[in-house]
């Protein structure tokens, strides 16, 4: 969409910069939104932000989390599964509360095995949950996972078959951050452990940025100090203003046609539901 050139001649896309209302045909306080993640505080980091544009606003927000995450702690011993699950359970309903967002829903999965379930059966669930609650935008994890978490990867596979098998009619954005990250956080976050190993991050792509005003920043970052047992560690490790620059951002990538749909309508102009080719996608999104 947004082109620049390189020194060598070469043309490069910048990041497509959004307001959260940008997204929508609709206004704000019309829009369903749902949010798919693995564990939580990963629905606050990657799309906290859009969650609070949305409940702000007066629409709605279906926030559902695969676990628990109740392997989530360096001391085992202290905070047993059953322990961790609860307190994270409760600074989830705390997070979210500053979100604006009251409802959500939990798979009943085990952390650290999403990717032993059986596929079929989790896309089933998550295809009612998308019939059920028929959102205007769903999203969740790109096949990346963000950072190549199994929970997140696997997550992304049920996410995407759901969204087929619904007909494909529901827009898709999958969080991309890691993508844009600056190079110095994507530094630290990697020298914090967030990378899964063998982690390699999407290239060559362009996706859409939002632009969090100081409000929404702000709530984003009131819901993240809920999450006690997680947030504490990597805040102290990248320190406030790294910390604050890691929560400003949030990133997707339009996953299907409706989703491109979307974010063409939004720079172009094309009518919501009129057809949009694969060509008139290549050139708006350049």
């Amino acid at each position: 969409m947004i082109s620049k050139t390189s020194p060598n001649g070469s043309r490069m896309m910048s990041n497509m910069h959004f307001q959260p209302e940008q997204l929508f045909d609709l206004d704000l306080d019309q829009v369903t939104l749902l949010a798919l993640y693995a564990h939580p505080d990963d629905e606050t980091y990657l799309a906290g932000g859009l969650m609070a544009a949305v409940a702000r606003a007066g629409g709605r927000v279906v926030h559902v989390t695969a676990t628990l995450g109740e392997l989530g702690t360096s001391e085992p011993d202290r905070w047993p599964p059953a322990s961790m699950a609860r307190r994270r359970k409760r600074e989830l309903g705390r997070a979210l509360e500053q979100l604006g967002v009251s409802e959500t829903v939990s798979l009943g999965y085990s952390d650290g095995a999403c990717d032993q379930v059986d596929v079929g059966r989790a896309t089933e669930q998550l295809a009612r949950t998308v019939e059920e609650i028929r959102p205007d935008l769903v999203v969740g994890f790109g096949p990346d996972g963000v950072t190549g978490h199994p929970d997140h990867v696997a997550l992304a596979r049920w996410t995407a078959l759901a969204t087929i098998a619904t007909g494909n009619r529901t827009p898709l954005m999958t969080s991309a951050v890691s993508s844009i990250w600056p190079a110095d956080i994507e530094r630290k976050m990697r020298d914090a452990g967030a990378f899964m190993p063998d982690y390699r991050k999407p290239i060559g792509d362009n996706p859409v940025q939002l632009d969090l005003d100081d409000d929404l920043l702000a709530r984003k970052l009131a819901a993240l100090d809920a999450y006690a047992s997680q947030t504490p560690a990597l805040r102290a490790f990248l320190g406030e203003s790294d910390f604050r620059r890691l929560a400003a951002i949030e990133a997707f990538r339009p996953a299907n046609l409706a989703a491109r749909q979307l974010v063409v309508g939004s720079i172009t102009h094309v009518p919501a539901g009129a057809p949009v080719t694969d060509r008139t996608v290549s050139r708006a999104l350049g």
